[in-house]
């Protein structure tokens, strides 16, 4: 064990520097941030979904219960609660926590951009992600983003070594580790089988090694997600994960597709969902996976209505998730001076649009961030296509699809919902391609500099 841990800390000098780099900036940000201060917690982390993650924490840390609450995953909740008990009900505990997180997430990205690459590719991709911005910045809230961005990559990690060496220990850990990810955040539920096609795929001429990884993958990652399903099915008579779904579609895709049809307030759309759910028979204490089935029948009885429309709006939000500067959260944590959108205005215009009057409201400390964003995106994105370009070129297409494959996945099952915090899970697969664009670049002009 401990002979595998020292080689699993081996890493190049350049790496420990980016980690030292990495490290001291995440500190003079916490130190801007201050969110030990009573304001802060109060006016800015505390507060939304940050608060039902604690009061959920403090649950677990004090009853040992999960409040009767069908909504949520428990390992989030469980890991703040963790903190909790060791330092004390501070919620910057676990924002400290979390920054040792995000900088093992570096380590990860160099793991598995040299398993599947090389060093090179490999540190490349460790600093495209330590310079993301937004990876950095939902370190300091309480959300899932951090501790699901490591756990994923972990799973990513282990999940390549099985393809590389054909061990089923690394099969089994995937599952593991993958059906954990879904207990941080259930959009993994649907990404477990986005994985088994492509190792159907990848063992399309070794059909008996193939079936025997998938089965490996699936009831690892069955056994881990199955006592929570089976809580659920005890306290509410459903084997699930979370009632989340029904919910998500109609107060978010289906809301804000209808707020952008009817030129009408966000507010307003939900109010009148609210009275259509009672008309069906939606009770606030009914069993909460009843409440989600009324949810997702109301939700999809408005998109099937209008679904060209609406999956022309959500392909629109795909892409405005690829270009979203997100600077509301930069500047709420750096304490910058912001003019921030309304939910109407991000929704009902188009990107050109938002474009403009990005520039024309927004602060200078706004702008100036967008920009250094923007420049980030545009670094990232173009030499992707540049490693998709070399990966076609090496005849690497198969793992080339899975990893942009895996980039859309994210984007697309977000969708209408252009936050820039719901590309955070898609970057790290944009890395590894933009890491091998910038890989070959890097060695073509040495050659070309060796040669003149």
């Amino acid at each position: 064990m401990i002979k595998y841990l020292r080689t699993s800390l081996e890493l190049p000098k350049n790496l420990w520097w980016l980690l030292l780099f990495s490290l001291v900036v995440r500190i003079l940000v916490l130190f801007r941030f201050a969110p030990w201060e009573t304001d802060v917690i109060k006016n800015q982390i505390l507060i939304f979904d940050s608060l039902g993650y604690h009061n959920l924490a403090l649950c677990i840390k004090n009853y040992f219960t999960f409040c009767g609450d069908a909504f949520r995953t428990p390992v989030y909740p469980f890991f703040v609660a963790i903190v909790y008990s060791i330092f004390g009900d501070y919620s910057f505990t676990a924002i400290i926590v979390q920054i040792f997180l995000n900088l093992f997430s570096i380590i990860l990205m160099y793991k598995i951009g040299k398993t599947l690459f090389s060093n090179k590719v490999g540190f490349v991709a460790a600093l495209l992600f330590s310079l993301d911005l937004h990876h950095l910045i939902f370190i300091y809230q309480i959300l899932t983003e951090t501790i699901y961005t490591t756990v994923f990559l972990l799973g990513l990690l282990y999940f390549l070594k099985g393809l590389k060496t054909k061990l089923y220990k690394y099969f089994m850990l995937t599952g593991i580790i993958y059906g954990i990810s879904t207990l941080i955040r259930p959009i993994s539920q649907y990404y477990i089988a986005c994985l088994l096609v492509f190792v159907f795929l990848w063992y399309i001429k070794d059909l008996k090694s193939g079936i025997k990884n998938i089965a490996i993958i699936g009831i690892a990652y069955f056994i881990v997600i199955a006592p929570w399903c089976y809580r659920n099915y005890v306290e509410y008579d459903h084997f699930a994960i979370s009632n989340i779904k029904g919910y998500n579609l109609l107060f978010w895709n289906a809301s804000y597709y209808e707020a952008k049809r009817l030129k009408q307030p966000i507010d307003t759309v939900n109010a009148h969902f609210k009275e259509e759910l009672y008309k069906m028979g939606w009770r606030p204490d009914a069993n909460p996976f009843v409440k989600e089935k009324y949810d997702g029948e109301l939700a999809n009885k408005i998109l099937k209505t209008h679904f060209p429309d609406y999956l022309k709006t959500h392909l629109i939000g795909t892409v405005k998730i690829h270009l979203s500067v997100g600077t509301h959260i930069l500047t709420q944590v750096l304490h910058l001076p912001e003019k921030e959108f309304s939910e109407e205005t991000k929704y009902t215009n188009g990107i050109f649009a938002l474009m403009k009057k990005f520039f024309a409201k927004k602060t200078i400390a706004e702008i100036v961030l967008g920009l250094l964003v923007s420049l980030f995106l545009i670094v990232v994105y173009c030499f992707t296509i540049v490693g998709i370009w070399r990966m076609i070129k090496e005849k690497q297409t198969l793992m080339m699809l899975f990893l942009l494959g895996s980039a859309g996945y994210f984007t697309l099952i977000s969708g209408i919902i252009s936050y820039a915090r719901y590309r955070l899970p898609s970057m790290p697969f944009y890395f590894l391609l933009a890491g091998v664009g910038i890989a070959w670049w890097l060695e073509r002009r040495k050659k070309q500099k060796t040669n003149s």
